[in-house]
C-alpha cells in the first residue's frame, strides 16, 4: 500500500500585521520529499506519527511537502497556492497511491480562502475520488463544513499542551488501514456549540476542558464508536465557524454518532460559566515574586503568546520587571533581531545599552531602553526532549543573554514560544535555581514547566492573545457567543439552547 502525506500547518491570527509569506514558512520549516522523513523518523510529532503508523503496518510513504510557520498573520494568496500546489502536484504524480494522510492545523487563512484545510482537503478529494483520505488537526481548530464533507476521518489532538500529536498520527493511519480492509466505513456526527472559549481555560489538564475529555473517553469506547474530536478552537482567525467542536466518528453508524456529538455539545454548553477566565493583575503578581521564599515561580505573560500569533516582542512584563527590581529570574523571551545584532557586536562581557522590544506594533507596549551586559550568545538551536515534539530541531535563529538587573532576558532573531527546559538548559541556563521564570505563553509552558514549577501564575497583560476576547473588534465570528456576547453587553447573556 502507498500513502502520501503532507502538511500545511499555521495559526492564522488575522489581527496580527506580521505577514505570513513563504519565508515565514521557511523561518519555521519547509521541507520536501524525503527531507520530511530524515527530518520527521523517529520523533514524537504529528509527521513522526505517521510515519511510524505507516511503517508499522507496512506501508510506503510518499512524502510531498511538510509546511509550517509560527503563528502570525493572515497567508498570502501566494504562499498558500504554492503550498497546496505542492501537495496536489504530489497526488497528481502518483495516481497509484492507496490513501493520503495529511496532517493540518485547523485555524488556517489565506487572503483568498477563510478555510484552508477546507480548500486543501476538497482538492485532494477531487483527484482521489473515493479513496480514503485522512488528516490529524490541531486542539485549536475552527472545523467547518467543508473539511467534513471533504475527508473520510479528523482526528485532533486530545490534550493542551499538545503532547498527543504522535499517537494521533499513529491513529490516523491505523484508521485508515481499518478503511483499507474494508472493515470501516466512517459516519461522521458534526456539531459546534455557540462557544468562543479564551486560550487559558482551553487547559486540559483540568477542568472544564478535562471533563469534556474526560467524558468523550468514556464514548470512545461504546461499540460503534472509532474516534472523538474535542476541539476548543481559535478566536482570532475570526471566521463564522470558529470555536468549539465535537466530531464524532462512528462505524457506518450515523444516528450514533449525531446523538453522541449532541450529548457533550449540551455538556459544554451547560457548563459555559465554567469557561470564563480570571488572570492575576500584573504588579500584584511581581509583588508577590519578590515576597516569595520558594521558587521558581513561573509567571505566563498571556497576551504576548506567539504560539497564537503574537509579536513576542512585548514589553509591558518586562518594564513591569525592571521597574520592581526584580532578579533572580530568567525571561523567555524577546523577538528584537536588531537587539542581538549589537549584543553580539558588543561581545560577551560588555556593556550594551539598547532600545528592546516594542517594535511590531503598539497593542504589547513600547520600546524600552536598558543598559545591559551581554552574558551568552548562541546560534539558538537545540533540540526538544521535553513532553512536546520529543527529538524535533528548534531554531531561535542567533540569541543572546542580556544581564538586566540580575535577570536573564534571553534574546532572539526569530520567534519561538517556550516550550521546553532544554531552550535554557542549551543556553547554560539552570530554569530549576531560578527563583522566578517569565514565559509568552498561554498554555504549552505547563507542559514542561510545571513539573518545576513551585506555583504558576497567569498575568493579566495586554495583547493579540489577551482572554479580553470582547476588545478586538472581531467581524466575522458568528453572533451572538458565548463568552463574547456578555462581556460586551454586561448584562445579558445567551438563552439555553432550550430556549432557542
Amino acid at each position: 500500500m502507498r500513502i502520501l502525506t503532507g502538511a500545511i500547518s499555521h495559526e492564522t491570527n488575522v489581527l496580527s500585521n506580521i505577514k505570513t509569506d513563504l519565508e515565514e514558512f521557511k523561518k519555521r520549516r519547509l521541507l520536501y520529499g524525503e527531507d520530511i522523513i530524515k527530518e520527521f523518523d523517529g520523533t514524537k510529532s504529528p509527521a513522526g506519527g505517521i510515519l511510524q503508523g505507516c511503517k508499522q503496518n507496512g506501508y510506503e510513504v510518499i512524502p510531498t511537502v511538510f509546511a509550517s510557520a509560527t503563528p502570525s498573520g493572515t497567508i498570502t494568496a501566494e504562499a498558500f497556492d504554492t503550498l497546496l500546489n505542492d501537495i496536489l502536484d504530489g497526488v497528481k504524480a502518483n495516481k497509484d497511491l492507496d490513501a493520503v494522510v495529511l496532517h493540518l492545523h485547523g485555524a488556517g487563512v489565506s487572503e483568498k480562502y477563510p478555510d484552508i484545510e477546507g480548500k486543501v482537503l476538497s482538492e485532494v478529494r477531487k483527484l482521489i475520488g473515493d479513496k480514503p483520505l485522512v488528516a490529524t488537526f490541531d486542539y485549536h481548530a475552527n472545523y467547518t463544513q467543508e473539511m467534513i464533507d471533504s475527508a473520510d476521518i479528523l482526528i485532533g489532538y486530545d490534550t493542551y499542551p499538545h503532547i498527543d500529536g504522535y499517537e494521533r498520527g499513529v491513529e490516523a493511519v491505523n484508521l485508515t488501514k481499518k478503511m483499507l480492509d474494508g472493515k470501516l466505513k466512517p459516519t461522521l456526527g458534526f456539531i459546534q456549540p455557540p462557544m468562543l472559549p479564551a486560550l487559558q481555560v482551553q487547559f486540559t489538564g483540568k477542568h472544564p476542558m478535562k471533563t469534556m475529555l474526560d467524558e468523550a473517553h468514556k464514548m470512545e469506547k461504546l461499540p460503534g464508536v472509532e474516534t472523538i474530536t474535542v476541539a476548543a478552537g481559535f478566536p482570532w482567525s475570526d471566521i463564522p465557524e470558529a470555536g468549539m467542536s465535537f466530531i464524532v466518528t462512528t462505524n457506518n453508524d450515523q444516528k450514533l454518532a449525531d446523538k453522541l456529538a449532541k450529548e457533550l455539545h449540551d455538556m459544554a454548553w451547560n457548563m459555559r460559566r465554567d469557561f470564563l477566565v480570571t488572570p492575576i493583575p500584573l504588579r500584584q503578581a511581581l509583588i508577590h515574586v519578590k515576597n516569595a521564599s520558594k521558587g521558581p515561580i513561573v509567571l505566563a505573560d498571556i497576551g504576548d503568546n506567539p504560539g497564537g500569533g503574537s509579536p513576542e516582542d512585548g514589553t509591558v512584563v518586562l518594564k513591569a520587571m525592571i521597574e520592581e527590581k526584580l532578579s533572580g529570574g530568567v525571561f523567555a523571551l524577546i523577538w528584537d533581531p536588531v537587539a542581538v545584532e549589537k549584543a553580539i557586536a558588543k561581545g560577551v562581557g560588555n556593556k550594551v545599552n539598547l532600545s528592546l522590544g516594542g517594535h511590531t506594533d503598539n497593542l504589547h507596549g513600547s520600546p524600552v531602553t536598558v543598559d545591559a551586559n551581554v552574558k551568552h550568545i548562541s546560534d539558538g538551536k537545540f533540540i526538544s526532549n521535553g513532553p512536546m515534539g520529543t527529538g524535533v530541531p528548534m531554531d531561535m535563529g542567533s540569541t543572546v543573554i542580556l544581564d538586566i538587573g540580575g535577570t536573564d532576558v534571553i534574546v532572539t532573531s526569530k520567534r519561538l514560544q517556550p516550550l521546553d527546559l532544554t531552550l535554557y538548559r542549551s543556553l547554560g541556563i539552570t530554569p530549576e535555581e531560578k527563583k522566578f521564570i517569565i514565559v509568552k505563553s498561554s498554555v504549552h509552558y505547563r507542559a514542561a514547566h510545571a513539573p518545576i514549577a513551585s506555583e504558576i501564575i497567569e498575568l493579566d497583560t495586554p495583547g493579540l492573545t489577551s482572554p479580553r476576547l470582547a476588545g478586538f473588534g472581531f467581524k466575522n465570528i458568528r453572533r451572538p457567543i458565548f463568552p463574547l456576547d456578555i462581556e460586551m453587553l454586561g448584562i445579558t447573556e445567551l438563552k439555553s439552547m432550550d430556549e432557542e
